[in-house]
């Protein structure tokens, strides 16, 4: 009981962090699965798993607080999801020093970009069309093949001009159908017998209970907050956390 009260807390932090600014609940969680010795597959058909349920709630809140650019929102998803599919059916191979370089590299700049915006209070660019998919194609892949989607997607959004909150907002919604396409990806290998996990899936359904049950409730917030966060604060703490996660992967790797 009182590891699944961990797993609870860690939850609801991670979601808490995630639904207000974006990120934190996949990186937080797949850290921590890992540091348990959790093969990376596992970890992250386990981390999506839990998404399903903490982020559609945090999307139900985000659009209750119309924190939702409805176009930006169906490029996330269908882009998303493909890239999701594609990079857990296809590109595992890809995994490996180079990849996780490149997106330390990536979030320090970005992080950098964003947080010089916030300070300087530029105007928010419009995003092209064409880079909505790209963007949401890029952040499917990363998540399919073990990454995490919203350190990609907030900062590439808001690096490009998006308003912190609609990013933000747009990000966590997509989130959710990308999390269902990936773990139904997983689930569909696993029963043909094209993927094992590399462990028993019983071993995490503690963990993942808990980090569920801890991050329901916090999700519930994550709208309120990217509402009513002064838009300055909200696009430095963004900047700040996407560097805090390349510094934590530079550190880490």
């Amino acid at each position: 009981m009182q590891e699944f009260l961990i797993f609870a807390v860690i939850g609801f932090l991670a979601q808490i962090c995630d639904g207000a600014l974006g990120m934190g609940f996949g990186v937080i969680s797949s850290s921590v699965l890992l540091g348990l010795g959790v093969p990376p597959a596992l970890a992250s058909a386990s981390v999506n798993a839990a998404k399903i349920p903490t982020t559609g709630t945090a999307a139900l809140s985000h659009l209750y607080h119309r924190n939702i650019d409805r176009s930006l929102v169906v490029a996330l998803c269908v882009f998303g999801g493909i890239g999701g599919a594609i990079g857990m059916l296809l590109l595992t191979g890809l995994k490996g020093v180079w990849l996780t370089t490149t997106i330390t590299v990536y979030l320090l700049f970005v992080g950098g970009l964003i947080v010089l915006r916030g300070i300087r209070g530029v105007a928010p660019r419009v995003l092209p069309a064409a880079w909505k998919r790209t963007i949401g194609f890029a952040g499917g892949l990363i998540e399919g093949i073990g990454g995490s989607w919203g350190p990609v997607v907030t900062t590439s959004l808001m690096g490009a001009g998006t308003e912190s909150r609609y990013a933000i907002g747009s990000t966590n919604f997509a989130e959710f159908f990308v999390a269902v396409t990936v773990f139904s990806a997983y689930a569909t290998a696993f029963f043909i017998g094209h993927w094992e996990g590399g462990a028993d899936w019983r071993s995490v359904a503690l963990p993942v209970a808990g980090l569920v049950l801890g991050g329901i409730p916090a999700a519930f917030f994550g709208g309120m907050l990217s509402k009513i966060t002064p838009k300055r604060a909200l696009t430095v703490a963004v900047g700040l956390l996407a560097m805090s996660i390349g510094i934590y992967r530079l550190i880490s790797g």
